[in-house]
């Protein structure tokens, strides 16, 4: 089974303005690319980091291997 190299960043585009994205390695180069990113953004950066890992925990299933990797 291979694993998928998959980060979680949390961004501050403007003042009081937080932005998760989900990153992933997909070529397995190092270089990771935008894979999911919110829709809206959040008031906190506790806020938006809670909102995408809740996204990263439903892209890996009950697992914990992404789906679409087994």
């Amino acid at each position: 089974m291979d694993v998928r190299k998959i980060g979680l960043l949390v961004e501050q585009p403007s003042r009081g303005q937080f932005i998760w994205i989900i990153h992933e390695d997909v070529r397995n180069d190092g270089r990771f690319e935008p894979l999911h990113r919110a829709e809206r953004s959040f008031a906190t950066y506790s806020a938006a980091l809670a909102q995408g890992h809740g996204v990263l925990q439903r892209l890996c299933g009950l697992t914990g291997v992404p789906i679409g990797t087994h």
